[in-house]
C-alpha cells in the first residue's frame, strides 16, 4: 500500500482480508509468479480454513535470490540490483526484456495486441511499486513455508520460462510441497496462461475437481 510499502507479509495480509471481508469458503487460490509467493505466505501466515487448494503458477518460490545456503537460486544479488536500475533510468527497456517472446515462450506466437496488453501491465504500474515489489520478489525465502503447507497443490509452469527457470522454481517447489503435483507445459514461457489458455484452465479445472469438499 501507498506510505506502508509491500513486504510479503503486507500483501499477504490483503488476500486474507479479502477472503473474510466476501466470506469466501472452499476458495482455489491461484497465484502467478510473486503472487504464488503471496498465496504461500498467506496461507502460513493467516491460516487455510477458507481454502480448499492452492495453484503455484510458474512460482518464483521457493527462493529466487542465489545466496551461501542457496546456491540454486536462479538471482544473483547484482543482477537483481541491475535489473532495478534499469526500471529508475528506462522501464520501457525493462518491459521490452521481459515481454514479448521472453513472456510467451518460443513455441508460441500470440497476437500483437496481447503483447501491448501485457506491456501495458508493467507501465501502468507506478515505478516505486515495481521497485518494491521486486525486491520483495527476490529477497522472499519460502522454503520453509512450503514444507508446512496443508492443503494440496498445483504447481504448473511452462518449461522455457525464462523469468523463473523451472528447474530453480517450479520443480524445487514441488519437491518441497507435501501434496502436490507438477504440470509441465512444453514451449511456453512465463506468461503461459495466455500463451496456451486451454490446457492451463483445463489443468487448472481438473486439480479443482479433485479437491475435497
Amino acid at each position: 500500500m501507498p506510505g506502508r510499502g509491500y513486504d510479503l507479509n503486507r500483501l499477504a495480509d490483503d488476500l486474507a482480508n479479502l477472503l473474510a471481508r466476501l466470506d469466501l469458503h472452499d476458495v482455489v487460490l491461484v497465484g502467478h509468479s510473486m503472487g504464488a509467493a503471496e498465496a504461500v505466505r498467506c496461507l502460513t501466515r493467516r491460516g487455510d480454513e477458507r481454502v480448499r487448494g492452492v495453484v503455484l503458477s510458474a512460482p518464483t518460490t521457493p527462493f529466487l535470490l542465489r545466496t551461501d545456503d542457496n546456491p540454486e537460486g536462479p538471482v544473483s544479488a547484482a543482477a537483481a540490483e541491475a535489473a532495478r536500475t534499469l526500471m529508475r533510468r528506462d522501464v520501457g527497456a525493462f518491459v521490452a526484456a521481459t515481454s514479448g517472446a521472453e513472456w510467451f515462450g518460443p513455441g508460441y506466437e500470440v497476437s500483437d495486441g496481447l503483447s501491448d496488453w501485457t506491456s501495458r501491465q508493467f507501465f501502468d504500474t507506478p515505478l516505486q511499486v515495481l521497485l518494491s515489489t521486486n525486491r520483495t520478489c527476490v529477497n522472499a525465502d519460502l522454503r520453509a513455508e512450503l514444507t508446512a503447507l496443508t492443503v494440496p497443490a498445483l504447481v504448473i509452469q511452462g518449461d522455457a520460462d525464462r523469468s523463473a527457470p523451472i528447474e530453480q522454481t517450479g520443480r524445487r517447489t514441488h519437491a518441497l510441497l507435501p501434496d502436490a503435483r507438477l504440470v509441465v507445459i512444453d514451449g511456453t514461457g512465463h506468461g503461459l496462461y495466455m500463451s496456451d489458455p486451454d490446457r492451463y484452465n483445463r489443468e487448472v479445472l481438473a486439480f479443482a475437481h479433485t479437491l475435497p469438499h
